[in-house]
């Protein structure tokens, strides 16, 4: 199958094994971030705490069950299906304004129809340590060369009625990329409540994966070797295991690909989840949305 035949359930990825959960640890963070809001301004704070968590990591082995708190940019993409708001997509928050998805979670719905939870953890569980907070959209600002053919330029920005500050410990921005690094090498990691394999059910706990990053050029040989013959430009990012076995499903369109910078330790937003061909197939790798080649249409929507 072709790109461009790839249907909504297999574009929409994300796969998962579940494992323990990290207990949560009491933290007086929100006083700190109180006390830094004084006198610092919108921009200066978002790169103070954008990319740092707040909470303890847990150990990752494999795809799992995240631990509260631990991807405090994550966002449920929701929308209106008669009587109430469903999940549909992931998204990941860049300032108090501001979301980032995929533009074809977006395609052809008035933003009235979107909701977005942000800092939510367990779908299921009203019990959490600190509560969601939920916005509406006012803005839809998907990319002006996005191809619902190809998937090429698959990124929309959602902007909020009201915004966010002050920020808590499971609700905090991820820090663009702030130069042209290809990543190639990098363990990645992926969030989202996408489901656990293809047409397999959704989980209530938001979960994670970690998967390598790979060259294009090796990206397209594994899919002709899958039988498939795909064109992956560089404005794409390619992450996934020769063996398959962990990939992000449907569901997780639009969520978050992020790597660890090492020279300052912060989580920097690679890539946002784009298509791909089933779920954790072998030699078939997701997909992504390379978000370093969009930093100056990104930074001009942000000022809005």
């Amino acid at each position: 199958m072709q790109k461009n035949q790839v249907s909504e359930s297999s574009a929409q990825r994300y796969r998962f094994i579940q494992s323990n959960e990290h207990p949560f640890s009491n933290m007086t963070v929100q006083l700190r971030l109180a006390k830094l809001l004084k006198g610092v301004n919108s921009t200066m704070f978002i790169l103070a705490v954008c990319g740092r968590r707040l909470f303890p990591e847990s150990r990752i082995v494999g795809g799992n069950r995240s631990s509260f708190g631990k991807w405090p940019w994550q966002i449920s993409l929701r929308q209106w299906r008669s009587q109430t708001y469903l999940h549909k997509c992931g998204a990941a928050l860049l300032n108090e304004n501001w979301a980032i998805t995929a533009a074809h979670c977006v395609e052809s719905v008035p933003p009235s129809d979107l909701l977005l939870r942000i800092g939510e953890h367990d779908l299921a569980n009203e019990d959490e340590p600190y509560g969601y907070q939920e916005r509406r959209v006012q803005i839809v600002a998907s990319h002006p060369q996005f191809d619902a053919r190809t998937f090429e330029y698959d990124l929309a920005l959602l902007r909020f009625y009201e915004p966010l500050l002050p920020f808590q410990p499971n609700v905090l921005p991820i820090c663009l990329p702030d130069d042209d690094e290809t990543y190639v090498g990098h363990t990645a990691y992926v969030t989202g409540w996408g489901r656990l394999y293809d047409e397999g059910p959704l989980p209530s706990v938001l979960q994670e994966v970690a998967v390598p990053v790979i060259n294009n050029t090796v990206c397209e040989a594994m899919y002709r070797n899958a039988g498939y013959i795909e064109h992956i430009p560089h404005i794409f990012i390619c992450a996934g295991w020769r063996n398959g076995g962990f990939d992000s499903c449907e569901g997780d369109s639009g969520g978050p690909m992020v790597i660890q910078r090492a020279r300052d330790k912060r989580w920097i937003l690679a890539g946002i989840i784009s298509w791909g061909i089933g779920c954790a197939a072998p030699n078939q790798p997701g997909v992504y949305t390379r978000i370093s080649e969009f930093r100056e249409w990104i930074n001009q929507i942000l000022q809005f």
